[in-house]
């Protein structure tokens, strides 16, 4: 076989740390900031349209301003650039108040308000557990949007001329929307430094995080003012720690790295509980590469096994730091920290009154862990977690059809569409990747492959277990280890190949996973296209998102999902 061999996926947790130039030099560091560039102006610059073919010699090349949009929830129009668009028009309920209040696009009208009452210190009196607000989910990743929110205020306040309270300034569909752009850019180096420590190759890295600056998933969470992209970057970060920890050659490097690790996974789990997997796998893997230093496996009769696993080289405890300190640092580590972080995140609900002790904090973590298990609510969405992989029922978060104009070049309607669906080509070709681990793990005993499968089924399978409404974006989390998954195959067999057909092979996935990106780009964005070029029909032109699923029916009871529909 040319190229480099296999055995060195196979524990590299036994050797001693990669140097400098074998696991990190200037051409990572190239790599990593042409990647975050490009994936910061997309996702905050998006919408980006070649104004100069629609108004030739008249302005600019091009633009990210969309205009004859709704502005305001009375669905005025005007024009909304970059992350301000798409701004959702209300709709009068029953009592003729509007809905959203305040250009809300989808679950925005639930968090980014949740983060202004806890910044605004609302009181409620008398005192009441859920009042202002119930929300089954952890605060941290909420005020992470309302410190988006405040800045934007104070940068209107000390640059635009605006007065008022920051977080009031700051409460508008950019600033609920900035905090999510930011760390969503920063999932794209998050990923190559996790991918470059759990394997030393530049391949893996490269397409790891290529593949989730181009897919659609990643790119819409990190545009909308939800909470889901936070704790998608700190499972990252967790597990780019865990490597670091294990990887350590002193005594102070692994305990700095421990505590590290600690942090941001009690950090993550104040962000959203999905970081509890995390948190399980990383400690069962530390648990096990321990006994795994001091225990042979052998499958098959004595002296002529099946399949062993005898012990790999090197200390029982990173940076072979004593036990007794070991133990008692990582107690305080992945025990004390996380729980002091989580009981911290709930700060404004003491502050507010909401919460008189921790009888209450714990009440409020007991109704909603009853929320997650016994809602019975159906929505037109939602969907079985065994679809997600297969991309089945996209979630729409915004539609508008009527006032965006006229198409230029048809003549026929605009319409705007966003949708969380994911890039198919990166979703369905990480699909056998993943099938394909158990084959690294018990052939190769690769340590990386490990670590991904585990990765996948902990985000993934617990989901199975849930009786309540879901959605394709809880499958985020897996969405992780598909990606690494899919880039370590790619990568094992660009092995076999000279240089040039590596790059060959990595580098023409990667071209087809973006163009499918901006193949679906309009998609992601609401981007205003012509009706026939989302809804397939007699005038559909040979442009433009229309190869859709088409198993929708609009007669099945709530209580069904709608599967393989995608509009």
């Amino acid at each position: 076989m040319k190229g480099p061999r296999t055995y060195p996926l196979a524990v590299p947790e036994a050797t001693p740390a990669p140097t400098k130039e074998g696991y990190f030099d200037r051409w990572d560091l190239i790599a990593i900031l042409a990647l975050t560039a490009v994936a910061f102006v997309l996702r905050f610059f998006s919408p980006i349209m070649p104004d100069f073919f629609v108004h030739p010699f008249q302005g600019p090349v091009i633009t990210n301003c969309v205009s004859h949009t709704p502005v305001d929830p009375q669905g005025d129009l005007g024009t909304l650039c970059g992350l301000a668009f798409p701004f959702n028009r209300g709709y009068a309920d029953s009592n003729g108040q509007l809905s959203p209040p305040n250009g809300q696009v989808f679950d925005e009208i639930y968090f980014p308000v949740d983060a202004h009452i806890d910044f605004k210190n609302t009181q409620c009196h008398p005192h009441n557990l859920f009042c202002p607000y119930f929300d089954p989910e952890p605060p941290l990743a909420k005020l992470i949007i309302g410190a988006g929110m405040w800045s934007y205020g104070w940068y209107r306040a000390h640059f635009q001329g605006a007065s008022g309270d920051y977080i009031d300034l700051g409460f508008n569909t950019f600033g609920w929307r900035i905090a999510a752009c930011l760390f969503g850019t920063l999932c794209i180096p998050m990923m190559y430094l996790l991918a470059r420590r759990l394997w030393p190759n530049r391949y893996f890295a490269i397409a790891a995080a290529t593949l989730v600056c181009f897919d659609g998933m990643f790119f819409i969470q990190s545009r909308i003012g939800m909470i889901d992209i936070f704790p998608i970057f700190f499972i990252l970060l967790s597990y780019f720690l865990y490597l670091v920890h294990i990887q350590s050659r002193t005594a102070r490097s692994s305990l700095v790295s421990l505590v590290a690790l600690g942090v941001v996974l009690g950090v993550g789990i104040a962000s959203k509980w999905i970081v509890l997997a995390a948190f399980a796998s990383i400690v069962f893997l530390m648990v096990v590469r321990a006994i795994r230093r001091n225990v042979d496996f052998h499958i098959g009769p004595p002296g002529n096994p099946i399949w062993s696993w005898g012990r790999p080289e090197g200390p029982t405890i990173p940076g072979r730091v004593h036990w007794p300190v070991y133990l008692a640092i990582a107690a305080v580590a992945l025990v004390a920290i996380p729980l002091a972080i989580y009981v911290a995140s709930w700060y404004p609900f003491f502050a507010r009154g909401q919460f008189q002790n921790l009888a209450d904090l714990i009440a409020y973590q007991k109704a909603s862990f009853d929320y997650h298990a016994n809602l019975t609510a159906t929505h037109p969405y939602g969907s079985p977690w065994w679809s997600w992989p297969l991309l089945a029922r996209p979630v729409l978060y915004y539609a508008e059809y009527s006032n965006l104009g006229l198409d230029h070049w048809t003549g026929q309607q605009l319409v705007s569409r966003m949708e969380d669906l994911g890039n198919p080509w990166i979703w369905w070709t990480s699909l056998p990747a993943v099938l394909s681990l158990p084959y690294f793990i018990i052939r190769h005993r690769s340590f990386p492959a490990t670590v991904i499968l585990l990765g996948f089924m902990t985000q993934y399978l617990p989901w199975s277990h849930i009786s309540r409404v879901l959605f394709m974006y809880h499958m985020f989390g897996g969405l992780i280890f598909m990606i690494l998954a899919l880039a370590f195959v790619l990568a094992h067999v660009a092995q076999k190949f000279e240089p040039f057909g590596r790059r060959l092979l990595v580098g023409n996935h990667l071209a087809v996973a973006a163009l499918f990106f901006f193949y679906f780009y309009p998609v992601w964005t609401g981007l205003p296209i012509s009706g026939p070029a989302y809804f397939s029909g007699p005038d559909t032109p040979p442009w433009g998102p229309k190869t859709w699923f088409v198993n929708c029916h609009p007669d099945l009871p709530p209580s069904q999902p709608q599967l393989f529909c995608w509009n």
